[in-house]
């Protein structure tokens, strides 16, 4: 099975949906998979953590998983500097990553990171400010809430996700021309946000679709649990962002929500995610 990746990747929902039922978690020994970045021009941080995510499940199926580097070199370098190649050979990966140079770390606050337990998500958190104080990127008030962002997103993903792989996630510090932005990542490989709220009995029975499951989880004190003081973190990141410059984008099982504060909430049915993926990004 081959995989062709868009040109320009932002994240897995701009796949063309030519294998919509092809789950990694579920599926069963068979044919390689290969994943084509070849004609990339640029990779976003959501789609290299799907490659990510993709990748390991897939080979935690037992499947053999081929990663094709981007031909733009400086496409390339940058998955090279955020560990995407590193991870998945880690794994057992097939990545001819002949010629990539390192890159620089410079504008990533974290590359991409394990995250495997409320200790780690502490850990990478505390890491996060230091490096991002270390280099002096973005104002000192900002790098405190994109911190708390990614702590949030990635204490959700630990306790909530039951992931296979484990969770990864990073933080970067770009400026594309229209001002310096954090952006902050988490992804997971486990059942996703419909199954976990079915774990709540008050809400069996009445999550259909991913992308309603997605917006009920950015609702206050929903939870797939029946503890009335949780299902705050998320809530509470969403209304963090929905402000001026400010973009969320939650991305789980064929569901998408799409939230900045320009626009309403986009939620729709969208190609696979095999687990979830939450990426905010905000003004540095």
């Amino acid at each position: 099975m081959v995989v062709k990746a868009p040109e320009q990747f932002e994240h897995a929902g701009q796949r063309e949906a030519r294998l919509p039922k092809h789950d990694p978690r579920t599926a069963q020994a068979g044919d390689d998979v290969i994943v084509d970045l070849r004609a990339c021009s640029w990779v976003r941080p959501p789609a290299a953590l799907w490659c990510l995510i993709f990748g390991r499940l897939t080979l935690a199926s037992g499947v053999p998983f081929t990663l094709l580097v981007p031909d733009n070199i400086g496409v390339a370098t940058y998955l090279q500097a955020i560990g995407l190649f590193d991870l998945l050979k880690e794994a057992g990966a097939n990545v001819d990553d002949r010629g990539v140079g390192k890159g620089s770390q410079g504008q990533i606050g974290v590359p991409l990171t394990k995250i495997a337990s409320e200790r780690d998500v502490e850990d990478v958190t505390n890491l996060a400010l230091e490096q991002l104080e270390a280099r002096q990127l973005g104002a000192p008030n900002r790098r405190g809430t994109v911190a708390e962002a990614f702590a949030e997103l990635g204490m959700n993903a630990v306790q909530h996700s039951e992931s296979a792989v484990g969770a990864f996630g990073m933080i970067q510090y770009y400026d594309l021309g229209s001002g310096p932005r954090f952006a902050c990542v988490v992804a997971d490989g486990g059942v996703g946000i419909m199954a976990s709220l079915e774990r709540n009995p008050a809400l069996q029975g009445k999550v259909f679709y991913d992308w309603d499951a997605i917006a009920m989880a950015m609702q206050e004190r929903v939870s797939g649990t029946a503890d009335p003081t949780r299902g705050i973190g998320l809530y509470a990141i969403a209304e963090e962002l929905r402000r001026p410059k400010h973009h969320l984008l939650i991305h789980s099982g064929i569901g998408l929500v799409s939230q900045s504060e320009e626009l309403e909430a986009d939620a729709r049915r969208t190609p696979l995610f095999p687990g979830t993926l939450a990426y905010a990004t905000l003004p540095a």
